[in-house]
């Protein structure tokens, strides 16, 4: 996922950062766009009410959250990130359908490629069918 960004016009790619809140909260785990260019962060449009609702309910003490246990976009995010090879299809069906409501192309073409070669792997071939008949 990527976008241009608004300050230099550089490529701007996702990030998992850690935030602090209220100079002793810490949010692991939240999804930012970050140039190459000039360094700027800038929060994803599609957590920014379930982090604002975080950050209401959360008491500001001492101590670490991660942002993925409160947001399902971010999970999947988390996911890829960490355990790829280990997503099943039903993990790649559900990123598929939110990057679908991202209209992020180039990612929904690299979930089809898994999907592709996770349908592949499960193709029978004609070698492995018995004949149970008589």
């Amino acid at each position: 996922m990527e976008k241009s960004c608004d300050y230099c016009g550089n490529s701007m790619h996702v990030h998992l950062r850690k935030i602090v809140y209220m100079n002793c909260m810490e949010v692991e785990h939240v999804p930012v766009y970050r140039c190459s260019g000039c360094d700027h962060n800038e929060l994803m449009d599609q957590v920014k009410d379930e982090l604002k609702r975080l950050l209401i309910h959360l008491q500001p003490e001492k101590g670490t959250v991660s942002f993925a246990d409160y947001s399902s976009f971010t999970r999947m995010l988390l996911s890829k990130c960490n355990q790829e090879a280990e997503l099943g299809v039903d993990d790649w069906l559900d990123m598929y359908l939110l990057v679908l409501s991202l209209n992020d192309v180039e990612w929904l073409n690299e979930i089809k490629i898994k999907l592709q070669r996770y349908s592949a792997s499960l193709v029978v071939k004609p070698s492995y069918i018995q004949n149970t008949s008589g």
